[in-house]
Parts: structure tokens; sequence; C-alpha cells
């Protein structure tokens, strides 16, 4: 019994068609896919760089004397800064969310005068979240950026 042979050109025909069509699926799936920037304003803020890399640094040069953590019981963030930056710092949190912006939050710090601030965790999902706390104080910029994991 003879089995029929494939020509060499129909194999290569078939590769091609294959391939082909598997890039033509490949963007049909991308093309379907919502894209978001990490942030709306992602190019303007790229225009800052600086200033925040400054701003890390002084933050950096704070040490210990600035702590951002999660209560024993995971139900309120603890901010507490030095007290002599407290009185007149100004700024706010931002739990911002990777995999949902619409998720985000924005909390205004209002430390009290030894720097202690407690937020409560209270509607935040469960998941990973970046905790971006900016602030300025005596006429200069600080920020510290720190992951949570409800």
């Amino acid at each position: 019994m003879n089995r029929p042979r494939l020509h060499w050109g129909t194999a290569i025909a078939a590769v091609y068609t294959l391939f082909a069509a598997s890039t033509m699926g490949f963007v049909f799936f991308a093309l379907s896919r919502p894209v978001e920037l990490v942030s709306a304003d992602y190019y303007e803020r790229s225009l800052t760089l600086d200033a925040r890399l400054s701003a890390i640094a002084r933050t950096d040069a704070l040490g210990p004397r600035l702590r951002i953590d999660a209560d024993a019981s995971g139900d309120a963030l603890a901010i507490a800064m030095p007290a002599d930056l407290a009185a007149s710092a100004r700024g706010h949190v931002t739990f911002y969310r990777p995999s949902d912006e619409r998720a985000d939050r924005t909390v205004p710090l209002a430390v009290d005068r030894e720097g202690r601030q407690r937020i409560p965790l209270a509607g935040l999902a469960k998941g990973r979240w970046l905790v971006r706390v900016e602030w300025t104080a005596g006429g200069l910029a600080y920020y510290r950026e720190q992951a949570l994991t409800r």
C-alpha cells in the first residue's frame, strides 16, 4: 500500500501559513488588551526626575528616623518622622495599586507634633500596594516609596 507523500513545497507553504496565522492571532490578542501607562501624567513626571532623586536622597539621609510600617494587626499604617520636620511637613500619602489604577487612594499627610500619623487601611483590597509618602518641610522635598502587602 502506498502512502501519499507530502511534497516539500507543500510543507514549506504549510509552515509559512501557520507562522502567518499565529502572528495575526498574536496581533489581534495584543490589540484587544487595555493599554495603561503607570500614571496618567507619566511623561510630565519623567521631566521632574532629578528633583525626585534629590528628594529620595534627602529622605534616605534620615535613615531609621523615618519609618513606614503596618501595625501588628495590619489594620493601619503607621508613619513616624523626625519631630523637627513634623512641624512644617505638608504633603500626602498615596496608596498605589500596580494592578488597578482605579483603586489608588491619596490621603493628606497630617502628622502630630511627635511626627506620627496612623492611617486606617480599611477599604484597601488584599494584595500588593506601593505606599508613596511625599512631603515638603523647611522648603525641601522628601519622598519615600515602600511596598505593602495586605
